[in-house]
Formats: C-alpha cells, sequence, structure tokens
C-alpha cells in the first residue's frame, strides 16, 4: 500500500471526489463520483456511482464492505482511487499504518483512537497476566513469546492513539 495523496472531506455524494473521465463498459465514458458512507448501525464504507453516458443520470450507488472503526480514501501510484479502512479485528500494524498515512483527517479518527486505547489496554493484561484466555474453563499461561507479542502491539496501539491525539494536532501539521 503506497499512500500517494490521501483525500479527504468526501462523505457524501454532494461531496464526493469527482473522476470526470471514467471508462464505462468497452467504448463509452462516463464520470465516476467516490466516497465513504457512514452508518451508525454498520460504521464506514467505499460507495461509488457512475453516470449513464447515454441519459446523463447518475446510477444506483455501489457501496463496499462496511468497516466498524475508521475509513480513508487516497490515490494510488496510477492516480486511482483507492479505500483503507480500520475493522474491529485490524491488528496493530496495521492501524499503525493506517494512522500515520491519515492522521486525524480520516473518517472516524475518534473512533479509532479510543478504539486503540482500549485495544493498547487488552494487550498489556494478556502481557501481564491480568487478562488471560481460558480452554476447557482452565487459564492458559501464556509463553514468553506471547508476553512480549502483546507488549509490542500494547506499544503499538498506543502510538495509534497518540498520533490521533486531538491535543496534537497542530504540531503535526494533520
Amino acid at each position: 500500500m503506497s499512500v500517494v495523496r490521501p483525500l479527504f472531506g468526501h462523505t457524501s455524494p454532494e461531496t464526493a471526489y469527482l473522476i470526470a473521465d471514467y471508462p464505462y463498459g468497452r467504448k463509452l465514458r462516463c464520470q465516476r463520483r467516490v466516497w465513504v458512507n457512514y452508518s451508525p448501525r454498520h460504521g464506514y464504507c467505499f460507495v461509488a456511482q457512475t453516470t449513464n453516458p447515454k441519459t446523463g443520470r447518475w446510477n444506483k450507488e455501489h457501496k463496499g464492505t462496511y468497516h466498524e472503526v475508521a475509513m480513508a480514501l487516497y490515490l494510488d501510484e496510477q492516480e486511482h482511487v483507492q479505500s483503507m479502512a480500520v475493522g474491529t479485528y485490524g491488528d496493530a500494524s496495521h492501524a499503525l499504518a493506517f494512522a500515520k498515512s491519515f492522521g486525524r483527517q480520516c473518517e472516524g479518527a475518534d473512533s479509532l483512537r479510543v478504539w486503540a486505547l482500549k485495544k493498547a489496554e487488552f494487550s498489556r493484561k494478556l502481557a501481564t497476566g491480568e487478562a488471560y484466555f481460558t480452554i476447557n474453563g482452565q487459564p492458559c499461561e501464556p509463553s514468553q513469546s506471547d508476553i512480549s507479542e502483546n507488549l509490542s502491539e500494547s506499544a503499538q496501539w498506543l502510538e495509534v492513539a497518540s498520533l490521533l491525539d486531538p491535543a496534537r494536532m497542530g504540531e503535526t501539521g494533520t
């Protein structure tokens, strides 16, 4: 994933990122608009909509997969619009790359910050033995590699939360 240019503020058909010359079938060209949709029940999803070049009217919008925590749009090396998201099952390294690429301007920055703080605390508790998994009613003892992995994840989640801290907005330029 190489984010060449992040795209922010495209959250509805009215504020969508517009691609003026987009292929429509084999020979025709149309317009395409894309944005991040938010649903309180489902989270964030990528939405794309094209025009019918024969009528000029907008076709039905096409929604992608919903992600519960955060999402952002960006242009890749070929100037194609892509999306990147963080869901509840995402790992710390992915969330950290997301936070470094998009900062507080992504859709769902506040929910990602809260999520990261909770994940950091849980990873810390797994590493210290305050929290544990059970198998057949018996607590599982974490191995030394589990402990170091959980401490590393906790640090990464804390870095995500730090990058998205509203108090840091002025110092990071995001």
